[in-house]
């Protein structure tokens, strides 16, 4: 196939803090968000066709309702080439693991990973024209941008770099689709339960020293839901897990607290909801006590797509795409020369 070939992995994320204000003149809410970025990833590649005009498509096989121009993915291509005047091809094809409207930030990332290639194809360094573009696309999008775990504040535009333990994790997505939460639907339940209860709420700050920390409070991860172990002697904390979407949510949904309790009985040292759902993980103390709690929960609780998952201390960069086969070509070649 003609054209320039670039591929990124796309992270999942995680919510560890959630705090959320009232709603702004401009219909979003202003947030306190610390993101840490995930393993789970999906794939990205993105080719190019200079000199040759023509559109913008997106493929997601296997997920054919992903597909075409009302993906995130293809509204970040098309927004990057009305910013820089491009008018050459542009294909993008997404290999999907992270599930979809989970809270994660799957589409979000996508988008970000696009951007990212598209940036490496055209030689763009301008990185604030580049947030500019990712914020217009979608508030989780400059997150994707960013090397590692921060707290997003305004929008989520407002980005200060954190320090996170190493974190292990099972993540469950209820696969029924009555289970679903659309975002705008969780924000504004927590609206109007706020609204009927007489609560008011103020525009939530980051919490002071969080640069370079996971925040101002004390210990490892947890939450009211159950206890954790420490993070490490001298190494970063993180303040208590919150999500302010999650009582709204759990009020709606019930069954996302069965799904909470099945984590927890399954040796979770704290479990919460991640963004507006209805993804629910759980903390655990490591790898090998994430992936026993998941076999185990895979074993025993129907309806539920299981993740093992570990935070990382740096979300991937865009690379120039290597065929699989042509890879596997040059393998055959060097193992043909004679010794």
């Amino acid at each position: 196939m003609p054209g320039r070939a670039f591929s990124a992995r796309a992270p999942a994320k995680v919510n560890l803090v959630l705090r959320v204000g009232p709603p702004r003149a401009d219909g979003f809410h202003g947030i306190a968000s610390l993101l840490a970025p995930l393993d789970l990833c999906d794939r990205v590649l993105v080719r190019v066709s200079p000199g040759r005009p023509g559109p913008v498509t997106c493929r997601v096989p296997g997920r054919p309702d992903l597909d075409g121009e009302g993906n995130l993915a293809a509204r970040a291509a098309l927004a990057f080439r009305a910013r820089f005047g491009v008018e050459d091809r542009i294909a993008i094809r997404i290999q999907k693991r992270i599930p979809v409207t989970a809270g994660l930030g799957g589409g979000s990332s996508d988008a970000a990973a696009v951007l990212r290639c598209l940036a490496r194809a055209y030689r763009i360094r301008d990185r604030a024209a580049l947030s500019r573009l990712a914020l217009a696309v979608g508030s989780d999008v400059p997150f994707f941008l960013e090397p590692g775990a921060a707290w997003a504040a305004g929008r989520g535009e407002r980005l200060h770099p954190a320090r996170v333990p190493p974190l292990h994790l099972v993540l469950l997505y209820p696969v029924d689709p009555a289970m679903g939460v659309r975002a705008a639907d969780a924000y504004r339940w927590l609206d109007e339960d706020r609204e009927r209860l007489g609560a008011r709420a103020s525009t939530p700050r980051i919490p002071r020293g969080s640069g370079g920390s996971g925040g101002a409070g004390h210990g490892a991860p947890r939450s009211s839901r159950g206890s954790s172990r420490g993070a490490g002697h001298g190494g970063p904390a993180l303040p208590e897990l919150h999500n302010d979407l999650e009582a709204p949510c759990l009020a709606r949904r019930p069954a996302l607290g069965e799904i909470r309790a099945v984590l927890v009985g399954a040796g979770a040292t704290s479990a919460i909801m991640s963004g507006s759902g209805p993804t629910v993980f759980g903390v655990f103390g490591s790898r090998v006590a994430a992936r026993r709690a998941a076999s185990r929960i895979r074993g025993t609780a129907a309806g539920l797509e299981v993740h093992v998952a570990r935070s990382v201390q740096r979300q991937p960069g865009a690379a120039p795409w290597r065929s699989p086969r042509s890879a596997s070509f040059r393998s055959r070649r060097r193992s043909s020369r004679p010794t």
